[in-house]
């Protein structure tokens, strides 16, 4: 296993690395920013807080109160002017006024977890597929007995939880920490490294965000940024936008399926994997690479490849009856996840596609994308926010708007495959993409 960090000794290194840094404040009070609070307060740091809203309606108030720092509400402009550190949620732009003349480090909870890490890091990025591939990794590590991983990041777990637990004597030094990286958090990084990295692909998403796959593509590249002289790094061949850094020990993959295939059926009979569509053959592949090069444990990636059954609400079969289909890909939040899931299931027979949620703003209008697919969809069934202005604009294929999930459902289906995967964010009608799948099942399953 490559590993450019040697053990540590936390009793050392815990009033080391954030010398410089005594006033912080912590920007958003998500997950990440509640475990940065955390292990701030754990280091004795003068903490301060910014956050939406009252302070009785912050998230999860009643069990962070006993660690809040200052708070600050009424003018955050001028208290960020005087921190020597910024921990900044990544759903929060570091563009935004609040920020204006603020000249100290805006740092994600990733970036400040690293300044403490006592292992060796897998990352992985990329616009589809990260979810997949860090849970199919965790299933890896099932396997491993050589010792215990983290798996966290953009997935499940913040990196400073992991952090803590090792400084309050929780849990013992990792054989390894296994990260998913979105390009929020990739934006705010500064001396990350990891070890091994992948990008797993990239196109263009996150419109409310970016103006363009040239700058959505720079900051997801930056997983790789500090790892010119050290590291091993997966990316495909023939992205759209170059990659900034020469590394050492960089690899852009021909992910040519046949080849694919020939290279894991040395291991595995890729016929039995338990996983559906060539995107998830081509994820199966990057896991084996990333595996293979942070353990070299060939026998946990084979064993991981009989157990894995894929993440929840992504291409999720969940009824089979009848010979027809219930797919559900709530997860997806872009045209190129709806389209990599369309090919995912084309075998199978004729498609009810399921779209719809919040408008971005950009990028929003891609109907075109599903013109290859429009022999294989019988109707499209458009729902919410985008979905009552995309079925005004929609031509080439049947389909019809519906008001909401509960709707769709009693209109009825007749395709063999009912594939529901919205191509936008969940935030129109739902908390989360999480309650959207669910709400999505429980229909199909009643």
């Amino acid at each position: 296993m490559t590993n450019h960090h040697l053990k540590r000794d936390f009793s050392m290194i815990i009033n080391e690395s954030l010398n410089p840094y005594n006033k912080i404040a912590v920007v958003g009070l998500g997950v990440s920013g509640r475990s940065a609070l955390r292990l701030l307060t754990f280091l004795e740091k003068d903490v301060y807080l910014v956050n939406q809203g009252e302070v009785e309606t912050w998230p999860r108030y009643e069990e962070t109160r006993s660690i809040l720092g200052k708070v600050e509400q009424e003018n955050s402009n001028a208290l960020l002017k005087e921190m020597d550190l910024i921990i900044l949620s990544p759903g929060i732009s570091k563009d935004i006024d609040i920020f204006d003349g603020v000249t100290c480090p805006i740092w994600c909870e990733i970036e400040l977890a690293y300044k403490f890490a006592d292992a060796p890091i897998l990352g992985v990025t990329g616009t589809n597929g990260k979810t997949t591939v860090v849970s199919f990794l965790a299933e890896c590590a099932k396997y491993d007995t050589t010792g215990d991983y983290f798996i966290g990041g953009n997935i499940g777990v913040p990196f400073c939880d992991y952090i803590y637990e090792r400084m309050s004597g929780e849990r013992e030094q990792a054989q390894g920490i296994i990260l998913e990286l979105s390009s929020f958090q990739l934006n705010l990084i500064e001396e990350f490294q990891c070890d091994v990295a992948g990008l797993l692909n990239l196109t263009f998403s996150h419109g409310e965000r970016y103006h363009s796959i040239e700058e959505y593509g720079l900051d997801k590249y930056e997983i790789f940024k500090n790892m010119q002289n050290g590291g091993v790094a997966y990316y495909p061949s023939g992205l759209p936008v170059a990659i900034p850094y020469e590394m050492r020990n960089g690899h852009a993959l021909d992910l040519d399926m046949k080849k694919i295939i020939s290279e894991l059926s040395s291991y595995i009979d890729v016929s039995k994997l338990k996983i559906f569509g060539e995107h998830n053959i081509i994820n199966t592949y990057f896991v084996y690479l990333l595996w293979d090069a942070f353990t070299g444990n060939i026998d946990a990636f084979k064993g991981a490849c009989e157990s894995f059954h894929g993440v929840e609400y992504r291409l999720q079969l969940i009824k089979h009856e009848s010979d027809q289909y219930f797919f559900n890909d709530a997860k997806s939040t872009n045209w190129d996840s709806t389209c990599i899931a369309l090919k995912g299931v084309e075998n199978l027979g004729n498609v009810d596609l399921i779209i719809g949620g919040q408008l971005r703003g950009e990028g929003d209008n891609q109907l075109s994308r599903l013109d290859e697919f429009k022999n294989e969809i019988r109707k499209i069934y458009f729902f919410g926010e985008s979905g009552k202005i995309l079925s005004n604009e929609c031509r080439e294929i049947d389909c019809e708007y519906y008001e909401n999930l509960d709707d769709v459902f009693k209109a009825g289906f007749e395709a063999k495959v009912i594939l529901f995967s919205p191509a936008f964010p969940s935030f129109d009608q739902y908390l989360n993409y999480i309650k959207r799948g669910e709400h999505f099942t429980k229909l199909a399953l009643t």
